[in-house]
């Protein structure tokens, strides 16, 4: 007997086992939702669907319990795994084909043997208690925010999204409250809980939904009022918490878009609207702009009840977030991205469609305008930094796919699907978006799927030209000389990895000086030699009534702003002292009369204004810039805006005063008409430049909030603008509780104020801890809340230290997520080039 050979073959044959169970308990064990789960459902598990009631109580704190059905077909034998994040002291019990079964929890997932379910249809039995993370819980509001895999921390699920599933939802509220959700109303019955004391609640019931993906499953319930509004055959009805009926006014002018907009979507795509109901609910402190979910989609109440001194460019925003949002319903809600990598798929239609939509309503501006004005800055503003990432990143585990969320693919996206419609035709473009539409309808998709479609429909390579826009991060360098007529551009990669970035681009030659990217639709650095920089200094210097005698191009808005644009991207790379910019600003704004324009430089001057570290030599000229437009601009918009400028960069005693007098007696204010939350904010700036006279200020400005919400926000936030550093200490150490960060853009507004510019000195000792705490800010809240929890915590350093502070962080957090520690690089950017100015 050859005893090697024996050895040998049981060496590989526990390799084998060993393998194999190392398979399967990286499946189960994993945290989160890994892509090797989800492909292991996928090939597994079909046509889900769920069946839910919740018991929700009138107290905030009782338990909210459930009871689920969870039907489905398996394609081939093996185990069952189920999401659920609260875990085994939330199940209380499961039965699978009416029978008890074999089941175990490892980590977020509940494992069922392969003996307790069969081939072809099963039905699972779960009873459990509802996990509360992402169950945004009031006294009288709960909403539900499940993106992009939080429906795991509420109830059992396949919580992927290519496992789309109709749901058919009940909920016993209590009595009082109203309820909105995916499916339409079917029934709502009062019922009395003799335990209880008779108590009475309402049992509201809800029609089997559309197939969606669990991260859109939604409902809303609490005190709310309903506005309900007809079109047609068409009903759309909005809820909201408003008491101010100036605003609540508005509920008819929003409707009025959603129909609209839903008309345009229907016409473009030759398909009708894919969903049986379009509700809304406009929620105070919402965590986003919106949320397109089916039949309950939810908005932020500050950004769709404007105030009365609310600016054009407020409108459009608004006007432009309506349309992203029912954008979703086709794009990413009908035809949903396979894995969480291609989220940008459906953002990057829902910006690209949004502006089309919305730029007929102010035919006053140019489309080109409002499409550079929207997307440019903020794209330029993530993809000059070190922590740029491409628009489609790799994603492991959905645990992480909060992180891809970004102002990449939110707004450079867009430019990047902008280059492409021009690249094969807005026809031909418009042909394969409505084929795309109808192969993947209630299903799922990915970015290749579209290169496919559209690659049949051109003769353009798409994928060599995508792997550049789509796959890598960064942008490109240009720089252009001339000679003799004629204009010579060289591009060149920050990366040195040789790109290129395939594109059109324009230049106009003034006299032998070429003007950069006159059309605005170039993408990337344009860095100007010293000809050029003075050329167009001058000429925005003497730029009046619309015209520049140094430069006359700027005659034309689109060329203004983008010449705009590339002055702050070139002080941004070291080309034009801070300084500079910001007497350049100070001379040329007044005489802008675009209102977007001079919002735009506006945005610029007071970014550049609060980072300078001395405000030495400007002597009151920022100040008096604005208030004389303030007083003396015959334009509402530009008042509006330059007063939002003032109110943050008032350091003199006389602008503090002003705006005292102001506070003190707003309706007398002739210049400005100011609404409730302009007055609070006002309240906010004037606590710091007035520390003395704190608690006078919160006194009488928290007798004037007439809304509950309102005041609950304020509560909140009012302590971080304390006098007294130690009640400051005490507020940002309670940020460290995750209870007390329930409702994130108090959090964010609190944390901001804590480390404001006038305070940079006293809140250093904030950042260090407050970036250890990250990778928890990232388990524990939403989507966007790592990069508001950074940009409110870092917005307002500048110095050497808060780089030290930074540095350190970034040098010991080895294990740091690359995803996260791109969100520090980001939103630390300022910070680094402060230090390389000095």
């Amino acid at each position: 007997m050859d005893y090697r050979k024996i050895f040998f073959w049981i060496l590989i044959s526990s390799a084998a086992l060993f393998t194999q169970c190392s398979s399967d308990t990286v499946l189960q064990t994993a945290e989160g939702v890994s892509k090797e789960l989800a492909e292991y459902r996928f090939g597994q598990i079909s046509d889900p669907e769920y069946i839910m009631s919740l018991n929700i109580p009138s107290c905030k704190d009782s338990i909210i319990t459930g009871k689920l059905i969870i039907r489905f077909n398996m394609l081939k034998e093996g185990r069952v795994i189920l999401d659920f994040t609260p875990g085994e002291k939330s199940l209380k019990s499961i039965k699978a084909n009416g029978a008890d079964c074999s089941y175990y929890f490892e980590n977020d997932h509940i494992v069922i043997d392969k003996q307790s379910v069969v081939k072809g249809a099963n039905t699972l039995d779960i009873e459990f208690i509802a996990g509360e993370q992402s169950l945004n819980r009031r006294e009288d509001l709960i909403y539900t925010l499940l993106v992009p895999d939080r429906a795991r921390t509420l109830f059992p699920c396949f919580d992927q999204p290519d496992l789309k599933a109709e749901y058919t939802l009940s909920l016993r509220i209590p009595f009082g409250w109203d309820a909105v959700a995916n499916g339409k109303p079917a029934s709502c019955d009062t019922i009395s809980d003799i335990p209880s004391g008779g108590e009475k609640f309402l049992e509201f019931k809800f029609q089997k939904s559309e197939p969606v993906p669990t991260y859109l499953f939604s409902f809303v319930t609490g005190k709310l009022t309903r506005e309900t509004f007809t079109r047609d055959k068409s009903v759309i009805n909005i809820y909201h918490r408003e008491n101010d009926p100036e605003k609540v006014s508005q509920c008819g002018e929003i409707a009025d878009q959603i129909f609209s907009y839903l008309a345009w979507l229907e016409e473009y795509t030759h398909i009708p609207y894919p969903f049986a109901k379009y509700d809304i609910a406009i929620i105070p402190g919402f965590q986003y702009g919106g949320m397109e979910h089916t039949g309950a989609t939810l908005y932020n109440d500050r950004l769709m009840f404007l105030e009365k001194s609310a600016t054009i460019a407020e409108k459009m925003a608004r006007s432009k977030l309506i349309a992203h949002e029912t954008a979703h319903m086709w794009f990413g809600d009908y035809v949903t991205m396979k894995w969480f990598n291609d989220v940008w798929i459906k953002e990057v239609f829902a910006n690209w469609f949004a502006m089309k939509i919305v730029s007929p309503q102010y035919p006053e501006t140019d489309h080109r305008f409002l499409f550079l004005n929207s997307y440019y800055p903020s794209a330029y503003s993530e993809d000059r930094t070190a922590g740029a990432v491409p628009v489609q990143q790799e994603l492991d585990n959905l645990k992480n796919a909060g992180l891809v969320y970004c102002n990449i693919i939110y707004n450079k996206a867009p430019i990047v699907m902008d280059i492409l419609v021009r690249k094969v035709g807005e026809e031909l473009f418009r042909e394969g978006i409505s084929e795309y539409l109808k192969k993947f309808a209630y299903s799922n998709a990915t970015w290749d799927d579209l290169v496919d479609i559209l690659d049949n429909l051109t003769t353009e390579d798409l994928r060599s030209w995508s792997d550049v826009w789509i796959k890598e991060p960064g942008m490109p360098d240009y720089t252009a000389v001339a000679a003799d007529g004629k204009i010579d551009i060289t591009l060149s990669d920050p990366a040195g990895k040789g790109r290129r970035w395939e594109q059109p681009l324009q230049y106009r030659l003034v006299g032998e000086t070429p003007v950069p990217n006159v059309d605005g639709l170039g993408y990337g650095t344009f860095l100007l030699d010293s000809l050029q920089k003075k050329l167009i200094i001058d000429g925005f210097a003497d730029y009046r009534d619309g015209n520049s005698s140094k430069l006359p191009l700027l005659s034309d808005d689109v060329t203004r702003l983008s010449l705009l644009i590339t002055l702050n991207e070139n002080m941004l790379r070291g080309k034009i002292s801070l300084m500079d910019f910001v007497e350049i600003l100070t001379e040329y704004l007044p005489n802008e009369s675009n209102v977007l324009l001079f919002g735009r430089g506006v945005g610029y001057l007071v970014s550049a204004y609060t980072d300078l570290d001395s405000h030495t030599g400007l002597n009151g000229d920022v100040e008096r810039s604005l208030w004389g437009v303030i007083s003396g601009d015959t334009n509402p918009q530009k008042r509006t805006t330059a007063y939002r400028a003032y109110i943050r960069i008032a350091g003199s005693e006389e602008a503090s005063n002003r705006l005292w007098s102001v506070w003190s007696e707003p309706a007398s204010f002739a210049y400005v008409p100011l609404g409730e939350n302009d007055i609070v904010n006002l309240s906010y700036e004037l606590m710091l430049r007035k520390p003395g006279n704190y608690k006078e200020i919160v006194n009488l400005q928290r007798s004037r909030i007439t809304n509950p919400d309102r005041m609950k926000a304020f509560e909140f936030i009012f302590p971080a603008l304390s006098p007294v550093e130690s009640v400051r200490d005490s507020v940002f150490r309670s940020l460290a509780d995750t209870e007390n960060r329930n409702v994130e853009p108090w959090v964010a507004s609190s944390l901001s104020y804590l480390n404001h510019y006038t305070r940079r000195d006293s809140s250093l000792k904030y950042i260090s801890p407050a970036l250890e705490l990250l990778p928890e800010i990232q388990r524990t809240g939403d989507i966007f809340f790592p990069s508001d929890w950074l940009g409110a915590l870092l917005g307002g350093h500048n110095s050497p230290q808060a780089l030290d502070a930074v540095n350190n962080y970034l040098d010991s957090a080895k294990e740091l997520n690359p995803m996260l520690r791109s969100k520090v690089l980001q939103k630390a950017d300022h910070i680094f080039r402060a230090a390389g100015r000095r």
